[in-house]
């Protein structure tokens, strides 16, 4: 059950609404927080969802409290998508946006929002660059306002609130984010681009998660992207969206799910498994899991990764998953143990190492 914590008179309707998940990260949502609350923003109310945190996260964010700006709304642990969801019932702007609580924003943000909504009125999606933080360094990842060039994140997109009517995040599978994101962007009818980098994703917190491979979380990839499509189609079917064909291709379905599915579940993932036979059953598993390994298009494959993953991709999508495996994987593993030991031998056989 939540609780928004009592606030005084709102005042005008802001512009924007900034919806910020907050889950045990009270190292990170200082920096977060204060990121947000510079002094030249008024026109914004700073939505803060403590998902019931159990480290100090709510004694930092009590410091905030008194900021007129600020509401404070504290709910038990339900995960981000039942964060944000609790956020988005309160947001009382007229654009929407999400922020994770151990993330940052540039200082230029507001001010790059009414400048860009200023010159497109009518623009209903917002996307904009980040960068990407691992530790002290920071990596700039550049996106655009098109169904393939954009990420799935909901947090680097400024929404019309009008375009979340009857919206809600998933709460009962993981990559919640691509459940609903990609559905969002069909439905926009004005999606901009703003050629700027605001914010700062911090991803060195999630490395052991994101090296790790769990087949039945993985799973979810498929279930997540099943009904991404499926809401699509749905739309369609209604006419509440326009026919997607004319803008993403008569074949966007088989491109979705070579790409967010087949591409990160199959020859990402299984990267990261060392072990042979581990391997080999985990992409059993998820080849299982395909809708159809005929839609897996190996020429989209071809332009992210070169014509070995693209072959590779070929064999998977032909039902040769033992030579595919061999292909992208087994000779790689020959070719280091062959290659190891010579690295040993001195570089000028006529010129030994003069300390020996």
């Amino acid at each position: 059950m939540s609780t928004e914590t009592p606030s005084v008179n709102p005042g005008p309707t802001p512009t924007y609404s900034i919806i910020v998940a907050a889950y045990n990260v009270a190292e990170y949502i200082d920096d977060c927080l204060s990121s947000l609350l510079v002094d030249t923003v008024e026109n914004c109310e700073i939505i803060v969802v403590n998902d019931g945190s159990t480290d100090n996260t709510r004694l930092v964010i009590a410091r905030y409290e008194n900021d007129p700006r600020v509401r404070v709304i504290d709910k038990r642990n339900g995960g981000v998508s039942d964060a944000r969801n609790q956020g988005l019932m309160a947001a009382r702007g007229r654009y929407i946006m999400f922020v994770d609580g151990d993330d940052w924003l540039e200082p230029n943000l507001i001010p790059a929002f009414d400048a860009a909504i200023q010159q497109h009125p009518g623009t209903d999606f917002i996307t904009f660059s980040f960068y990407e933080v691992y530790g002290t360094e920071r990596y700039p990842h550049y996106c655009r306002a098109d169904f393939w060039g954009m990420t799935n994140s909901p947090c680097n997109k400024l929404f019309h609130r009008d375009l979340l009517e009857n919206i809600q995040f998933d709460c009962d599978i993981a990559y919640e984010d691509l459940a609903v994101v990609p559905y969002l962007f069909t439905r926009a009818t004005a999606p901009l681009t703003l050629d700027a980098l605001l914010y700062n994703y911090r991803r060195d917190r999630l490395a052991s998660a994101m090296n790790s491979v769990d087949p039945g979380h993985l799973s979810q990839l498929v279930e997540a992207a099943q009904r991404s499509i499926s809401k699509i189609l749905h739309g369609e079917a209604t006419g509440e969206i326009a026919p997607v064909a004319p803008r993403l291709g008569h074949d966007w379905q088989e491109r979705f799910e070579t790409i967010e599915i087949f591409i990160p579940g199959v020859l990402h993932f299984s990267r990261k498994i060392p072990d042979r036979r581990t391997r080999r059953d985990y992409i059993k598993q998820m080849m299982a899991r395909l809708p159809d390994r005929q839609r897996i298009q190996p020429d989209i494959v071809q332009q992210k990764y070169g014509r070995k993953m693209a072959l590779g991709s070929r064999l998977y999508r032909m039902g040769h998953s033992e030579l595919a495996h061999f292909l992208l994987h087994d000779t790689g593993a020959i070719k280091h143990r062959l290659l190891h030991p010579l690295s040993n031998l001195p570089r000028n056989r006529d010129h030994p190492d003069r300390s020996a």
